[in-house]
């Protein structure tokens, strides 16, 4: 893959989660603190997050993220972040579970980064966390496991976020047609925060 686009990756990535099973895909949906590429849901209940990545500046990037670098997937962490600035409603959210007494944040059981063949094989060794999974993509659009991701926790899915997940697809599906229909002659709706 000499160039490649998320469009496409995620396309790829999409399809070998239906070829595993995955029961509940969806792409660039904000369901933890932070966005999420593509999140699937497996037969059972376990949360997996893939990041896409085009780029190795992109891959680099990510990691700099409180997510990675604040340890948040890996133990829980709530996100360490300047008062004072904008919160996202997720953001907030995880803030009045950690007022509330929980002792962890809301995170995926399994985090995973899927890339072209081409940037993984380029990267020095050890660069990647040890909990994240890596699966690349080809040429031809074939996707492979190159390790498998660590589970996080057990905790599955609740009823109630497989809904809030449902409704935004059923937001987003709506807005997309409408702005088809009517090219920008109406105002932007926004999703809902869930």
């Amino acid at each position: 893959m000499n160039f490649v686009t998320a469009s496409e990756l995620g396309w790829h990535t999409y399809n070998h989660a239906v070829v595993l099973g995955h029961e509940w895909i969806t792409p660039n949906v904000l369901f933890y603190a932070w966005e999420s590429d593509l999140l699937t849901v497996t037969s059972n209940g376990m949360v997996c997050e893939l990041e896409i990545k085009c780029s190795r500046a992109d891959l680099l990037n990510d990691l700099k993220k409180p997510k990675h670098a604040q340890g948040m997937l890996m133990n829980g962490s709530f996100m360490a972040k300047d008062p004072a600035k904008n919160r996202t409603p997720n953001q907030t959210r995880e803030d009045l579970r950690r007022n509330s007494g929980m002792q962890v944040c809301r995170r995926p059981n399994y985090f995973s980064f899927a890339m072209p063949c081409v940037i993984y094989r380029k990267l020095p060794p050890g660069r990647l966390p040890q909990y994240a999974g890596i699966y690349t993509i080809d040429a031809e659009g074939r996707v492979f496991e190159e390790r498998a991701p660590i589970q996080l926790h057990t905790e599955r899915i609740a009823a109630t976020d497989l809904l809030a997940l449902a409704k935004r697809m059923h937001h987003r599906y709506w807005n997309e047609l409408r702005k088809e229909k009517h090219a920008g002659s109406l105002p932007i709706a926004l999703e809902p925060a869930i």
